[in-house]
């Protein structure tokens, strides 16, 4: 089944593929749109520069720090609206501010306090922050009181109630977070570097390669960009899963 499923995927891939090549062939102009031939020779020469490396290797580092505070935030503060009411109602308001704000605003406001270095982690951080503080604070009103009920009974401890009481209750909320707040991390972090121009970085490869017209180059970096939020979502994938179970 699962072998069917590859080739499904591969398959429909493909398909994706010709249609690029195809309509890049159409345009018939490398400038207005490169096909994935001259897309992947491009990419075959930046992959020859170490310069190419350290800059996805940063671009990577700053959006999982950026990633991991979200998190970390995220669910603190969700335990403690879970915990108190008032801490929710107060929240409620700025939550809902955040997840409204336009990306650019967060970009010149992390360009201000942080500069072009430290953008692209407060960005990517206050992007998923929402996304987390959701997802998990929904996981945990959606807990069956009955078993809280038997948990308050028995005098279970808290380590034991987490572990078989909310946690069954979070896991789809958790897998759910992790995947779309990735993305997102990503898309936040990577729009921040090509406003704040940091060295070494895919933001700054991708904006060079857009003052240049070098649109091979441009989808290179951004086919790096999917490649490595790809790779991250499905680690994190993977370890929340032997986590969970």
């Amino acid at each position: 089944m699962r072998t069917k499923k590859y080739i499904r995927t591969a398959v429909i891939v493909v398909i994706w593929l010709a249609i690029w090549q195809i309509l890049a062939l159409v345009v018939n102009n490398n400038v207005l749109l490169a096909g994935p031939v001259e897309t992947v020779k491009a990419l075959i020469s930046l992959g020859s520069s170490s310069l190419f490396w350290l800059s996805v290797g940063s671009t990577i580092g700053m959006v999982l720090i950026g990633y991991l505070a979200g998190l970390i935030l995220g669910t603190l503060l969700a335990v403690l609206s879970y915990r108190f009411k008032y801490v929710k109602e107060f929240f409620g308001p700025f939550i809902t501010v955040i997840k409204s704000i336009p990306i650019v605003s967060f970009i010149i406001i992390a360009l201000i306090w942080a500069g072009s270095k430290n953008a692209s982690i407060i960005v990517s951080a206050i992007v998923t922050f929402p996304i987390f503080y959701k997802n998990i604070l929904e996981g945990l009103f959606s807990t069956d009181p009955k078993m809280l009920d038997l948990a308050k009974v028995f005098r279970m401890k808290t380590s034991r109630k987490v572990r078989y009481v909310f946690l069954p209750s979070l896991a789809p909320h958790i897998k759910s977070a992790v995947s779309l707040a990735i993305g997102m991390a990503f898309r936040g972090g990577i729009t921040a570097e090509v406003v704040g121009q940091p060295l070494r970085s895919i933001g700054n490869g991708l904006y060079k390669a857009k003052v240049n017209l070098a649109t091979a180059e441009m989808l290179a970096w951004t086919l790096v960009a999917v490649l490595a939020a790809f790779a991250v979502e499905r680690l994190f994938a993977f370890i929340v899963k032997k986590v969970l179970k």
